[in-house]
């Protein structure tokens, strides 16, 4: 009897001592730290020492993401569960077409329903709004929590609107957006006897030949020219022709105004030579409304002998597992001059239009610094970027960029759905891994694509893309 009573006294004791304890490890919503709108004081709880009771590890914090794309990533899946190993966290991945990402954005702001982490693009009005109305968190103070990915935006810090007066509200890529190339099959070129185009009227011959003239040798008029959609970029080096930087909404004018594009003295004459490609059967015959992903079918399957794009899709992401043909297609570039002997594509900078915030709304602020800090470094990059190392790729020659997938995940299609690639923009360093990897023909091709870039009106071009990116990959 008496152990028995021991006993119950023991277990009461102990039971009193646990609720006493999750009581103090909790924090109080109701308190006037849980209030302040900006939260920028408040830290995640500390995990119980695991030296004072055996215990184990700190229990996995459970975070939520959102980010936007054009692929069909499984809702869980290897890179997912990696980076959550990684990380100790448990992430729960809202991934959403690009599409609909701001109006989605937008819904959870008024119901104060963002995730933990999430991208915006709009720093100037839909970053400040956030912050305005306290649904981001001040990050301020917390560097030291998260140092590669402060240190990768460095000074664009400074010049994001919302951080203000010592506030950090949103922390950009900084990363350097790729121009684009006119990418055109060379396989096809070669089987109409033609070279690379240099001038609109080449160019129309080459589009009329690669819709007319069989270039894939099949007997079938099941090809066309350009691949492209609504996007004013689809037609770029048409618009660096005619000297026009297309979809750039600051440009200077001769008299000096700033303007948009379309106001450019050239943009009919460029609206003239295009509808003339629409109207000739020369491009897309739905590129007003066909969708990102199945305009980039049309080149996979061979359908569309070219394409205004980043070359890093063409010949080096791609390659060769996106493309269906037997034969894998060879690719050049075109730089194509206009009457007045202009050329070019638009321009790109350092990034601090897109990049990451931290609802004010977290319980888990240092997971979120955790993933975001791994995100930003090589290793974090190259899991989000390749996959898993050793299951989905291997390296070949880590130090020059040289890799190889494995098995299954050849099919870009397989090794996207087991996320690889889909969540490469999660707070990504400034050189990342693709960079790193690039091809030797993929770096021309960027190196070109920034060269012809357009930089009159008050444009100033990029930095140097591929100063520290390695020479090359195994496909």
């Amino acid at each position: 009897m008496k152990a028995k009573k021991f006993l119950s006294i023991l277990l009461a004791v102990l039971m009193l001592m646990a609720a006493f304890t999750a009581c103090g490890g909790k924090e109080d919503k109701n308190s006037s730290s849980a209030a302040d709108s900006t939260k920028s004081s408040k830290t995640e709880s500390s995990a119980p020492d695991a030296s004072d009771a055996g215990e184990g590890p700190e229990e996995a914090a459970e975070i939520t993401i959102m980010m936007d794309g054009d692929n069909t990533p499984n809702a869980t899946n290897l890179v997912l569960d990696k980076l959550g190993e990684m990380t100790n966290t448990k992430i729960n991945m809202i991934y959403t077409p690009t599409d609909d990402a701001a109006t989605k954005r937008s819904t959870m702001a008024a119901s104060d329903t963002l995730p933990d982490m999430f991208r915006v693009i709009n720093v100037v009005t839909e970053a400040q709004e956030y912050a305005d109305a306290g649904l981001i968190y001040n990050l301020a103070g917390l560097e030291d929590k998260a140092p590669n990915w402060f240190k990768n935006a460095g000074e664009l810090l400074n010049q994001v609107p919302a951080n203000k007066d010592g506030a950090i509200y949103y922390v950009p890529d900084g990363q350097l957006g790729y121009a684009y190339n006119l990418n055109i099959r060379t396989d096809w070129l070669n089987n109409l006897n033609m070279e690379m185009p240099t001038n609109l009227d080449e160019l129309y011959d080459v589009y009329y030949a690669f819709t007319n003239n069989d270039p894939d040798g099949n007997g079938k008029k099941d090809t066309f020219g350009l691949a492209t959609d609504s996007d004013p970029r689809s037609f770029d080096s048409i618009f660096g022709a005619y000297g026009i930087p297309a979809n750039k909404n600051n440009i200077v004018l001769d008299d000096g105004t700033v303007s948009i594009y379309t106001k450019h003295p050239n943009y009919l004459e460029a609206i003239k030579y295009i509808r003339r490609l629409i109207n000739d059967g020369l491009v897309e015959p739905d590129w007003l409304t066909i969708p990102p992903m199945d305009k980039f079918g049309k080149m996979w399957n061979g359908v569309a002998g070219a394409m205004e794009f980043q070359c890093v899709g063409p010949t080096n992401n791609w390659m060769p597992g996106r493309y269906t043909e037997e034969v894998t297609p060879t690719f050049g570039f075109a730089v194509i001059e206009g009457p007045d002997g202009s050329k070019g594509v638009s321009p790109q900078f350092a990034n601090i239009t897109g990049g990451w915030c931290i609802a004010a709304r977290t319980e888990n602020i240092d997971a979120c610094l955790r993933v975001a800090d791994f995100c930003c470094t090589d290793e974090g990059n190259d899991l989000l970027y390749l996959g898993v190392e050793d299951v989905m790729f291997k390296w070949i020659d880590r130090d020059n960029g040289e890799y190889e997938y494995l098995g299954e995940y050849t099919d870009g299609t397989k090794q996207r759905a087991e996320g690889g690639f889909c969540y490469s923009w999660l707070c990504p360093p400034a050189v990342n891994c693709e960079m790193r990897c690039f091809n030797a023909q993929t770096r021309e091709g960027v190196d070109l694509a920034h060269e012809n870039m357009i930089t009159e009106g008050g444009f100033r071009p990029a930095p140097p893309l591929l100063a520290a990116a390695g020479p090359g990959r195994v496909p």
